[in-house]
């Protein structure tokens, strides 16, 4: 992981990713980038006298909010001394009408291995994972994001929870389980099983590929899922259970995942993920 980049709007909750992106940026002896997507009202572009003087605006805006973050950093390491390098902390400022694809173009022109960020914002970034922005990210960004929900604090993560169907299975622990060694966290694999197979693999071929593994601190749960049950109600209770300190899910369009974050689950999905989130793209 070159670079871990945090979406910031200076929300508090911005702030607690923020935190969260310091800290796993010392553990991982990575760059970080704190970056602020300008969402610049058109009235006021509009009312600048002639296209020079809307370009003059418009840097001047980016310099203070790069100056801003300087400071919102630097304030921040006093409080919760994460010991980052700062010259390996940088900033920047752009404006652009896109908020949610200017983060995408500069995580991808970045080659950030890793995007941390709020679940609730001040500005644009309100909505920020439940919201349509930030599922948009994550359904069309190939880029892991890690979505942090308010009053999170950063602590060592002992145990990161993978919920698979089994779909793709290969690929999907190749991309989690390099999170789990860099954060030295045991991997637990939870799959409900509803008796259905269709074109996913068995546990039992599961358990083989985790065999070939020489990380040795990886489980995987095998749940009898119920149909009465709504699979979020069942998720929420395996994770009061096991107490993990992350979550890993994999995300794409018409999947049973697209169907728990839209409607009437955002307030339980939410309530349900109320520690940080590691979202990745399903594979198609």
């Amino acid at each position: 992981m070159k670079t871990i980049l945090v979406p910031f709007d200076f929300s508090a909750n911005a702030r607690t990713a923020l935190a969260t992106g310091m800290h796993l940026a010392v553990a991982n002896s990575t760059d970080l980038l704190l970056y602020h997507v300008l969402h610049e009202s058109p009235y006021r572009l509009a009312a600048a006298s002639g296209e020079e003087a809307m370009n003059k605006l418009i840097r001047e805006n980016e310099t203070a909010a790069c100056n801003a973050l300087r400071e919102e950093a630097l304030s921040l390491e006093k409080e919760i001394r994460s010991g980052i390098d700062m010259a390996r902390l940088r900033v920047n400022a752009e404006y652009h009408p896109l908020i949610v694809e200017k983060i995408q173009e500069t995580a991808i022109s970045e080659k950030a291995g890793l995007i941390v960020m709020g679940t609730q914002g001040a500005t644009g970034m309100r909505k920020i994972l439940f919201g349509s922005n930030t599922s948009s990210l994550i359904a069309h960004c190939n880029i892991p994001v890690l979505a942090i929900p308010p009053d999170y604090k950063y602590q060592p993560v002992r145990k990161l929870m993978y919920a698979t169907d089994l779909e793709h299975f290969r690929d999907e622990l190749d991309r989690v389980l390099p999170f789990a060694i860099r954060l030295q966290a045991r991997l637990e694999i939870l799959h409900f099983d509803y008796g259905t197979n269709g074109n996913r693999i068995s546990p039992e071929e599961a358990e083989n590929i985790i065999r070939q593994k020489e990380y040795i601190h990886i489980q995987l749960v095998k749940e009898k899922a119920s149909l009465d049950i709504p699979l979020l109600k069942q998720l929420r209770q395996f994770i009061e259970s096991s107490q993990p300190g992350w979550i890993a899910m994999f995300h794409r369009e018409k999947s049973i995942w697209e169907k728990l974050v839209s409607g009437s689950h955002t307030e339980d999905m939410a309530h349900a993920l109320s520690l940080p989130l590691l979202s990745f793209r399903k594979k198609e």
